[in-house]
């Protein structure tokens, strides 16, 4: 297991003082570069090497997000390695050990060369030694949406929504989908689907549909083939 600890800045509180959705996100994806760096395989060192882990799904349960100043510590550390495919769980949680919220991630191993998902080689999986999965529920990480969507935004990628590997990084889609959310609608739930990786000059095309109380948000390229889909309970 790989922890670091972290307080909830000004920069990163919703109008309600809390840490934000998406914050949460990056918290947790910070975690997981953190362990990717301390020990020595950090996104640039595997850029040199023409690979790269990239996200494919997230499922958070969100149990209560930390308010302006408040300490937090964030866990995370891989339970499989299956093909292409890493697992992991990652864990918040105040000094207390109170649980603020638990996720299950799935990431694909890239080889940026060829542009397609390569075998997870033995060296990568020997600097993650794999330990039991969270007690969790464990859902596809494949998310259905409705046919009927509502076209709301049109956005451009920008030069500011991208990481290293030249792509829209994936704590961006989750902001942007938290966005066109009700204001009202508190989020105790996400799941996430990354199907294409959107680039400078691509524009996301912004669709949303609710059912039974949960929302959906898919971004999709001019055509309609989604780039990402979430969904919101």
């Amino acid at each position: 297991m790989y922890s670091y600890n972290d307080r909830v800045s000004f920069s990163r509180i919703d109008r309600d003082g809390l840490l934000g959705i998406s914050n949460v996100v990056d918290a947790m994806q910070d975690c997981c570069m953190f362990h990717s760096e301390d020990e020595g395989h950090s996104a640039l060192d595997l850029l040199k090497k023409n690979r790269a882990w990239l996200v494919s799904a997230w499922h958070v349960v969100f149990k209560r997000r930390p308010q302006m100043g408040e300490a937090f510590t964030v866990h995370t550390w891989p339970y499989a390695f299956k093909g292409v495919f890493g697992c992991r769980n990652f864990l918040m949680e105040t000094p207390e050990r109170e649980v603020l919220a638990y996720a299950d991630s799935h990431w694909f191993y890239f080889d940026s060369a060829s542009g397609r998902p390569v075998m997870v080689d033995d060296g990568e999986k020997a600097v993650y030694p794999v330990e039991p999965a969270y007690e969790m529920e464990y859902k596809s990480r494949k998310v259905k949406f409705p046919r009927e969507l509502s076209l709301r935004q049109e956005v451009p990628v920008c030069p500011n929504y991208l990481d290293t590997n030249n792509h829209v990084n994936n704590g961006q889609y989750v902001r942007l989908a938290v966005n066109v959310l009700p204001m009202e609608f508190e989020v105790h739930e996400l799941r996430a689907e990354f199907r294409l990786a959107a680039k400078m000059g691509d524009t996301l095309y912004i669709r949303t549909a609710e059912e039974n109380g949960t929302y959906y948000t898919v971004f999709t390229d001019s055509e309609g083939s989604p780039y990402f889909i979430a969904e919101f309970q």
